[in-house]
């Protein structure tokens, strides 16, 4: 929607309209409508309020609301998980009231910890001065789904990792924010300039090369992601009394689905009987997903075949068959009866293969409505030097609401005693500490409950098996006031006649001078009918300080042997490893830092039954401030591991790798020449995409479909950005397949901005005049094949991955009040490859624009546009889309201001696109008139151009709608009519419309709009 922010009336005190509230934003509401489209409707709103109500009442509000489906590299065209309403309202000092989208969180409660989104309403307050109560309470519709998984990181891989659902879904779309990051325990932070960065939209995190990723980290990830299958209630409530020396609590969590309130699902009879006779198990939720339905072209469909070992699905777009929307569930390598077939497509298609023999199946999950409920209370009691406490926790969660199968092992139940003392002589604090918990089988955990390196702590395959579990914990804590320490931790963990474990724990640290030791050390021993394991680890470190800095060394270990008790053979994920290092820090001021590591890793892996080397790792890290002063910021970071195999283990791939990035910003002649440049190279792993393009309401979309070939068939290469608003039906999104490519990666910023008057030192007026700019952006991804990095940033290859490039370099010259001239020079190239639909796609633009004017006086004035331009496109599927072109445009305007209300404009423009691999060729001549009226609260600007074609080739094709930019050979006109008008200090119409005639017939956009700002 087009619109003058200058028209804009200046808007009224807040006072005036909102008392003591300080309010801003706006709401828009508008429609849009054709001869060529269907009707459309627009509606979107931002708010922030701010302010008090009254004496006792304050408000805090954030509102924003858009219909739009803007896509932007993501799975949904849906975005209402994307809008945010929040009211606050305070109350006095001790209550608060939230409406709108809440955030939930526990993680107080010891075994009904959560993290939740919803939308609804919830209170808070507290009464009662010496003796303390709190209440809590929230009710509403739950917006997400929460999840949490845990893998192992790939050496040297940073990304991107793949997150997803709880129910197997492999594309799913992340509430913002909703995330917490672990690597080995330790939470991470977002960001660029941080340890890693998300891409809600298509749930996938890669981490930046300030925290590398190496194959023994073990990274965990919880989040929210959108689940529109039921509609969902979530209720929350706490109780918390406090005194000097009792704490008691009660806490409740409810969440349910409405099974008879499916949101996004279409379940028939048939399908609730298949999840009533399924009961718990999920394998037995699936059901036939193929539908009977009419000829569509915007969607993939197939046909019965009749066959006497099995029938099947076959594609097809004849319209005398009976038709079916078949949707297909990935199952895994070799045990489905489809695969993916390699097509050119609108969308994927899938070809039978015999059973067995594929990775996919034409049915479709069957998601469960569930229920979950826990109940919490808990006390502790403070005495002198000491406390006792217990916690109690009761839950109920029925997996299959449509079943009454299995519901004997919906309830299950949660306890701990715990309690500690401390005591004291001359210098010394020591305290005991003593626990007892007990987990029931069938318990069920909303979050978790222990550190986020449980499991891996005590060589379990997660927190918590559904097996009765008891744990009795033991520790012994030395402390002493120069801050020295040693504790002892005894844990012993049961699991109901499977699993036994005994862990010690020794953590320490001495401080004597100016040297510091502090280490770790762990020893597991575990046993069960399944498997026995031996789990040591440790690490020590000393530290030397100097008033400079500091010199450190150490080493670590881990040494994790599982033996299988029947086959008495050693499990393959048993592992050992050890590492020694030494480290430099220096930060002798703020400006100057610097640390630099270096290691020696030896891993073990199992072969012949046993552990054996694998290979040994030498690292080399630096990570440095080396200058920060007012004009001068350099910063780097740089982290390599060179890599030695035994001789039989060598791999085809190079496995050393770095990464790491460098910051410079620098500031030359005063300022008046400023550099910033951002280096960074390392390694990870790349999508290849497969995308496909979505039927959207009219006008509302941004690619348009043109069957060039005639056949009725959506082909892929069928597909262009629209012109005209009109055209635009379709968005681009991608499809649930993606696959991952091993890759080297680097990226170049660079920007140089140079004032010559400033560098000069000069008040000469003509260097005043002048300003040069270069700005470059570049980022690749390169096969990793045997090559451990790569460093050139502006390295091309036929067989890349990712290629962007931007380069802008340009010239200004301003005109003054005594000269009149002006221009500017700009040189801009291009370069972008991408690797989608199994096809690398290159688009390459060199352009030279060069633009000259003259003030004749303030009422006229006159300007000369040229540019100058290469485009190269080329595809390694569609061919037609390998083409050059050469463009050369000429265009001469003139302004001239008639009174202080009326302006007009005329120019023409010749043009020439010429294909230098084919036949096309185009001469074009543009003759463009503008008249625009503007008085008070009122704005009317009218535009009609006439345009000639002179075009040889082929008109209806890619190429040649690409040079005739969506019109036709011959004679076309376009014209435009923009109304604004202030209706009052904060309402604003806008009425647009355009029209343009081709020859054929006329097609008129109308659209009105209405704008209210605060």
């Amino acid at each position: 929607m087009l619109y003058d922010e200058s028209v804009l009336v200046k808007k009224n005190s807040s006072s005036q309209i909102l008392g003591d509230l300080n309010a801003k934003g706006s709401i828009i509401r508008g429609i849009t409508f054709g001869n060529n489209q269907g009707q459309s409707v627009q509606s979107s709103m931002d708010m922030q309020i701010a302010g008090k109500l009254s004496k006792d009442v304050s408000i805090l509000a954030s509102i924003s609301d858009h219909n739009l489906p803007i896509q932007a590299d993501g799975y949904t065209q849906t975005l209402q998980e994307f809008d945010k309403i929040y009211l606050q309202l305070n109350i006095k000092v001790k209550s608060i009231l939230k409406a709108g989208h809440l955030d939930l969180e526990d993680d107080q409660t010891y075994f009904g910890k959560y993290q939740r989104r919803s939308m609804g309403i919830g209170f808070q307050t507290n009464f009662g001065k010496n003796n303390k109560t709190f209440l809590d309470f929230s009710a509403g519709v739950a917006r997400s789904e929460f999840h949490r998984i845990r893998f192992q990181g790939v050496e040297g891989n940073q990304g991107p990792y793949r997150l997803n659902g709880k129910n197997g879904e492999n594309f799913i779309t992340i509430l913002s924010g909703s995330e917490q990051v672990f690597i080995d325990g330790i939470l991470m932070k977002r960001g660029e300039n941080q340890d890693y960065t998300i891409n809600y939209n298509t749930g996938e995190i890669t981490f930046t090369s300030f925290r590398p990723i190496f194959k023994q980290n073990f990274i965990t990830i919880s989040y929210n992601y959108t689940n529109r299958n039921y509609n969902r209630f979530i209720v929350t409530s706490s109780v918390k009394h406090q005194t000097e020396k009792l704490k008691l609590s009660f806490d409740a969590f409810l969440e349910n689905d409405n099974k008879n309130a499916p949101l996004s699902l279409n379940l028939s009879k048939e399908d609730e009987q298949i999840l009533a006779n399924a009961g718990n198990n999920q394998d037995l939720m699936f059901a036939p997903s193929a539908v009977i339905t009419e000829y569509d072209v915007n969607k993939i469909l197939y046909k019965l075949v009749q066959n006497p070992q099995g029938n099947y699905y076959e594609f097809s777009t004849d319209k005398a068959e009976t038709l079916y929307n078949v949707s297909f569930t990935y199952f895994g390598v070799g045990k489905g009866d489809y695969k993916l077939k390699q097509s050119t497509n609108n969308g994927r298609v899938f070809e039978f293969v015999g059973a067995g023999n594929g990775d996919y199946s034409a049915l479709r999950k069957l998601p469960s409505p569930q229920k979950s409920q826990v109940f919490s209370t808990s006390a502790e009691y403070t005495f002198n030097k000491g406390k006792i406490g217990g916690d109690f926790s009761l839950s109920n969660y029925d997996v299959n609401l449509f079943s009454s199968k299995n519901n004997d092992q919906n309830t299950g139940f949660a306890g701990r005693i715990f309690g500690n003392k401390i005591f004291t002589k001359n210098n010394w604090n020591g305290t005991v500490g003593a626990e007892f918990q007990r987990i029931s089988s069938q318990f069920h955990i909303l979050d978790r409950i222990n550190d986020v390196e449980f499991s891996r702590d005590f060589n379990l395959t997660q927190e918590f098996n559904q097996i009765t579990q008891n744990r009795l914990i033991f520790s012994f804590l030395n402390q002493w006031k120069n801050n020295n320490f040693i504790n002892y931790k005894l844990n012993y963990l049961n699991e109901k006649q499977s699993y036994n474990g005994i862990k010690n724990d020794l953590d320490f640290k001495f401080l004597k001078k100016n040297t510091e030791t502090r280490g770790n050390l762990s020893y597991l021993n575990t046993t069960s009918d399944f498997q026995d394991t031996q789990f040591a680890r440790g690490n020590v470190s000393t530290e030397f300080l100097g008033k400079k800095g500091s010199w450190s060394f150490g080493g670590s270990f881990e040494h994790n042997l599982m033996n299988f008790n029947q086959t008495k053979t050693l499990d393959v994920t048993s592992f050992s490893w050890k590492e020694v290092f030494v480290q430099k820090r220096i930060g002798d001021s703020l400006r100057t830092k610097l640390l630099a590591k270096s290691y020696f890793r030896t891993n073990d892996s199992v072969r012949d039954n046993s552990l054996k080397k694998m290979n040994n790792i030498l690292g080399l890290m630096l990570e440095s401030q080396l200058i920060r002063t007012e004009k001068t910021q350099l910063s780097t970071l740089v982290h390599y591991r060179k890599f030695f195999y035994e001789n039989e283990l060598k791999t085809q791939f190079n496995s050393d790798f770095v990464i790491g990035n460098i910051q410079y910003n620098q500031q030359f002649f005063k300022n008046g020449m400023r550099l910033q440049a951002f280096y960074e190279l390392g390694n990870g792993q790349e999508a290849q995409r497969e995308f496909q393009y979505l039927k959207v309401t009219d006008g509302q979309g941004i690619y348009k479909w043109t069957d060039y070939n005639g056949d009725g068939i959506q082909q892929l290469d069928e597909f262009e950005i629209a012109e005209y608003s009109d055209l635009a039906q379709y968005i681009r999104v991608y499809n649930n397949t993606v696959k991952y490519i091993p890759s080297n990666k680097n990226k170049l910023q660079l920007s140089l901005s140079v004032n010559p008057y400033i560098v000069f030192n000069s008040d000469n007026q003509f260097l005043r005049r002048w300003n040069f700019n270069i700005s470059l952006n570049a980022q690749n991804s390169f096969y990793k094949e045997d090559r451990f990095l790569e460093f050139n940033p502006f390295k091309t290859e036929n067989n890349q991955i990712l290629k962007n490039q931007n380069l802008l370099f340009s010239v200004l010259f301003n005109p003054t009040e005594k000269s009149g001239w002006n221009g500017n020079y700009r040189f801009i190239d291009n370069q972008n490859l991408v690797n989608a639909n199994f096809s690398i796609e290159k688009k390459n633009t060199q352009t030279h624009l060069v633009n000259f004017g003259y003030w004749f006086n303030k009422n006229l004035r006159a300007d000369w546009e040229n540019q100058l331009q290469n485009y190269q496109s080329s595809s390694q599927l569609f061919k037609t889309r390998d083409y050059t072109l050469n463009l050369y445009e000429t265009k001469p305007k003139l302004v001239y201001k008639l009174s202080e209300s009326i302006q007009t404009e005329v120019s023409t423009a010749y043009k020439i696109k010429d294909r230098k691999d084919g036949e096309e060729f185009l001469k074009t001549f543009d003759l463009t008139g503008t008249l625009q009226w503007e008085k008070q609260k009122t704005s009317i600007r009218g535009n009609f151009s006439f345009i000639n074609n002179d075009f040889t080739g082929n008109a209806f094709s890619i190429v040649g709608n690409q040079m005739l930019d969506g019109l036709k050979p011959g004679k076309n006109q376009v014209w435009s009519v923009i109304l604004q008008q202030a209706i009052n200090s904060f309402l604003q119409l806008n009425v647009n419309y355009e029209g343009r005639n081709s020859g054929e017939r006329t097609i008129h956009i109308g659209s009105v709009q209405v704008r209210a700002s605060f």
